[in-house]
């Protein structure tokens, strides 16, 4: 007696290719989520439109292979970097600028900001365009997220909302077309005569000294050289956004990136369908079948008798 007729499995005459075989194997050994399966409705990429609730229960879920995504340490040019915000403030950024120039601020460094897998950062902009003023050829350091920018904020939204319990995002200030020639040295100008206000305050003579040491030029030549200096390396960057990103005031909030790398890189996030929690009508929880709530062995099954042919 055959195997399938003790155990009862029709068959189909099929012969697994060797490619099959191969990607059966990488498939199996590569289990992680998938950013084309995010569903926008429930992920969406404004933080106001997170729904809390479902927010709170997707973030928290039991682990589960199917949803892991790989975060990893990185440090690369700001010059191979984008933004995933159109929202900055030219004078935090230029009196950051003025800050690294003195040496009061590192140049670079880890700004610890999520990072796409298309290289877009999900925060750190000042410190990446003050960076970029300075020399673009200086890395930034941060994590590396196997995701692409739009799916990663809409993944960082949820967190953001269900397990921080942010739902309002950072103030926004100008946009891109601030970090142009005419108000990058307005702005200098500006500094020289009255000094850098804010977070990163500077009198005048700080920013004069500031602005020659940065050019080799003295006084108001120093001031010119400065920003043409600083126009010339912002001019190598790439100002784009991943599609469908929001205002910096619906964009993700994560001051501590830790919780939220723990929650990537197991699979707390239910980040794809079907979840492992829902809501019925009657306001119930219920448990749905999830894939990554199985042995990973029944799911290695699954799909070699798929692929073998046997129903």
């Amino acid at each position: 007696m055959k195997l399938t007729d003790l155990y009862g499995f029709k068959t189909k005459t099929k012969k697994l290719s060797t490619k099959e075989l191969t990607n059966l194997i990488v498939e199996t050994l590569n289990e992680k989520a998938d950013p084309g399966k995010v569903e926008v409705d429930r992920f969406p990429t404004n933080l106001s439109s997170v729904d809390t609730e479902f927010a709170k229960r997707a973030v928290s879920t039991e682990p589960s292979e199917e949803d892991t995504i790989a975060v990893t340490g990185t440090s690369k040019p700001v010059s191979e970097l984008k933004p995933s915000q159109t929202s900055m403030n030219i004078e935090k950024a230029m009196g950051q600028a003025i800050s690294m120039i003195l040496g009061d601020m590192e140049l670079g460094g880890n700004i610890e900001a999520f990072i796409s897998s298309d290289n877009h950062i999900m925060d750190g902009h000042h410190r990446w365009v003050a960076t970029a003023m300075v020399d673009p050829s200086k890395p930034v350091g941060g994590y590396q997220v196997d995701f692409p920018g739009e799916e990663l904020i809409a993944i960082l939204n949820a967190i953001t909302a269900g397990k921080f319990g942010i739902t309002q995002g950072k103030p926004a200030s100008g946009g891109f077309d601030q970090f142009q020639e005419g108000p990058v040295r307005a702005t200098l100008e500006k500094f020289a005569a009255e000094g850098v206000p804010g977070e990163f305050p500077r009198p005048p003579e700080q920013v004069l000294q500031a602005l020659e040491k940065f050019t080799d030029k003295t006084g108001e030549e120093a001031i010119q050289a400065a920003a043409d200096k600083m126009v010339s390396n912002l001019s190598g960057l790439k100002f784009e956004t991943p599609p469908g990103a929001p205002e910096r005031p619906d964009m993700p909030v994560i001051d501590n990136p830790q919780p939220a790398i723990q929650a990537l890189t197991t699979g707390e996030v239910d980040v794809n369908p079907p979840y492992q929690v829902e809501k019925d009508d009657g306001d119930k929880e219920k448990a749905t079948t999830q894939e990554g709530s199985r042995h990973k062995g029944d799911v290695l099954l699954e799909r070699w008798n798929h692929l073998a042919g046997i129903e």
